[in-house]
């Protein structure tokens, strides 16, 4: 099984510090569930709109468009828009601020991930710290 994860991040090095939904572009990555191989993917710009409110649903339901084929978000930090976040994608929170050392860090999470994932759409998923 391979999945779609993505990473917010401002500079395509460190994740943002800022919420995911900030983060000025997402780098996105596939990663193969029995091997742990993760392969780059693509860069998505940022487009969604700014928030009105700390914590706007419109910006959730914004990035939940966005990301529709990517079940996996992994940011530094997220914002209030988690809980509902939570009830599509499983939320990956670094412990680590440099993408490139999580990338060596997820795979081992990998079968957690992938229960997370196999719950139906509506039930909240597990937060995955990743340390």
């Amino acid at each position: 099984m391979r999945f779609l994860f993505a990473c917010g991040t401002d500079d395509g090095k460190s994740f943002t510090d800022e919420h995911f939904g900030s983060a000025s572009f997402y780098m996105v990555y596939s990663m193969d569930g029995d091997s742990g191989k993760i392969e780059f993917v693509k860069r998505m710009e940022n487009t969604s709109p700014q928030e009105r409110d700390h914590g706007d649903p419109e910006k959730a339901k914004y990035i939940s468009q966005m990301f529709s084929d990517v079940p996996v978000l992994v940011a530094f930090a997220m914002g209030p828009n988690i809980t509902r976040m939570r009830k599509r994608f499983v939320p990956v929170i670094s412990r680590v601020r440099e993408i490139e050392r999580a990338l060596e860090i997820l795979p081992r999470y990998r079968e957690e991930i992938i229960k997370e994932m196999e719950k139906p759409e509506g039930e909240d998923r597990s937060i995955i710290y990743l340390k």
